[in-house]
């Protein structure tokens, strides 16, 4: 920390050195600041992402094409949607307007407060001026302007002014994650909605084929043709395959749910829109721009976690200043009058008041000393925040990466695997339509398949989510809010 000594005046300095060591520490005011200097905090980088960039890695793109990749035009049109009448967002920009209003606020405190007072004031007279004879009482009228002004000579306003600053960006980076988390949890809950869709068309196709096989081992039984085993075992397999419908509608529309309110609308309104059915979207790119070292500038949760930390920082410095002794000045210019408001503004009832003020704490420093304290204490608590958000968004960039190679390998595999159960399920049908086999071999086939193809829409889900969660752990399409023009000057 910085600290200044002042020399004081002894008793044997005469009256011109004394306004002259006065005048030099108003001078100096201008450039003394007691408290830390912020410097960005150390934290651990790793120096490139672990994971090798194969062909099942994400391929570089830009980042502000990342959506489009989705080939999803309802998409792109409910992210447009989001972006302007998202409760969050809006929220978060009155939040940026609030800061820069704090800002203008402490800066016109730094300034000469002036006020101007205009007053007439009537006094009845006392018992002796009646004794006297005097029984009229007197009328004073006055207008006067005051001044004052408290020489920021620790940098007290200025450390306020730093910490007003770093709250408007952090105010900005705040907005820049929100925009962010808003985009990323629509696209999630956007292809959940599909892939529930998708499961459950896959459920009804497959409970389609279910009920013919189900009337066809009907009518072998009622011909003798086969066992009510084949009937009974095609019945069961029928009913299961119906009774996971009910749960996957449930957990389609509680996406559905979380949809319309990310959009700023209520529940229902994505289930109003009444939208058709359609295939997941498209596997998109994703930008691996640079190294971890990026990420310090890229992600808006980081910039704000250090924009706070750079913000206490300088409180540090505003309740240090208040430990030594305070410099002011005031002044006072205006008439005074009891002969009339006729005569107020003449120039012999002018009334001018100068003074100068110092105070020292003196009983309450102990306080004053737990305020630098606990100002202390925050900032090296926001220290520590900010170093654990480098070291965590590390590990999401990494958990995505490693989540986008497992569910693409996962993905060909059991893509492979359906296929070789989808002709399964159709050769054993060949046979039990040809009285070759009894309908176990068939069900047996056919639930296979079902798995097989509902883990396969599933992985395409899973598989979508960890693009999106590595886009969001690069910080997304990085665009910073532009510093406005209160937070630059």
């Amino acid at each position: 920390m910085k600290h200044h000594a002042i020399a004081l005046p002894c008793k044997h300095t005469s009256p011109i050195s004394y306004l002259c060591g006065i005048f030099s520490a108003i001078v100096l005011s201008g450039c003394m600041s007691i408290g830390p200097d912020y410097t960005p905090p150390k934290v651990q980088l790793q120096t490139s992402w672990s994971e090798p960039h194969t062909d099942q890695t994400p391929k570089t793109s830009e980042a502000d094409r990342f959506w489009t990749g989705f080939n999803d035009a309802v998409l792109l049109q409910l992210l447009d949607r989001a972006e302007s009448q998202s409760l969050t967002l809006q929220s978060a920009t009155r939040q940026i307007e609030q800061a820069q209003a704090a800002l203008q606020m402490d800066r016109a405190a730094a300034l000469p407060y002036v006020q101007l007072n205009a007053s007439s004031n009537y006094a009845k007279p006392d018992t002796l001026s009646k004794l006297k004879g005097k029984n009229e009482g007197a009328t004073t009228d006055q207008v006067l302007g005051q001044v004052s002004w408290e020489i920021d000579f620790w940098g007290k306003q200025r450390r306020i002014r730093e910490a007003d600053l770093a709250s408007i960006k952090g105010a900005q980076a705040a907005r820049d994650a929100a925009r962010l988390s808003l985009q990323a949890s629509l696209g999630s809950a956007y292809c959940n909605v599909r892939m529930y869709q998708r499961r459950i068309a896959v459920a009804q196709s497959n409970l389609a084929q279910q009920a013919e096989n189900m009337r066809i081992a009907e009518a072998r039984y009622r011909l003798g043709a086969s066992s009510e085993l084949d009937y009974r075992q095609a019945q069961t397999q029928y009913a299961q395959t119906q009774a996971q419908l009910p749960m996957l509608r449930s957990t389609l529309a509680q996406y559905q749910h979380a949809l319309s309110v990310l959009l700023g609308e209520t529940p229902d309104y994505f289930a109003r829109l009444n939208l058709p059915g359609s295939d997941l979207p498209s596997v998109p790119s994703i930008a691996v721009a640079g190294t971890p070292h990026d990420l310090l500038r890229r992600r808006p949760d980081v910039r704000q976690a250090e924009a706070m930390a750079a913000a206490q920082s300088a409180r540090i410095g505003q309740a240090e200043a208040a430990l030594y002794p305070s410099f002011s000045l005031t002044g006072a210019f205006g008439v005074s009058s009891t002969a009339g408001i006729n005569t107020l503004f003449s120039w012999d009832n002018k009334a001018v008041s100068t003074g100068a003020g110092l105070t020292l704490p003196l009983f309450d420093r102990g306080r004053l000393k737990s305020q630098v304290q606990v100002q202390d204490s925050l900032f090296k608590q926001s220290v520590l925040a900010y170093q654990n958000l480098v070291l965590r968004a590390q590990q999401e960039v990494e958990d995505a990466f490693s989540a986008i190679v497992g569910s693409s390998t996962q993905l060909q595999e059991l893509q492979a695997a359906d296929s070789a159960a989808a002709r399964t399920s159709v050769l054993a049908l060949v046979r039990f339509r040809a009285g070759q086999t009894d309908y176990t071999t068939v069900s047996s086939a056919e639930q296979s398949h079902l798995q097989t193809s509902d883990a396969v829409v599933q992985t395409q889900g899973a598989l979508l989510q960890a693009h999106i969660s590595a886009w969001r752990a690069l910080g997304g399409a990085w665009e910073p809010s532009r510093p406005t023009e209160e937070s630059t000057h």
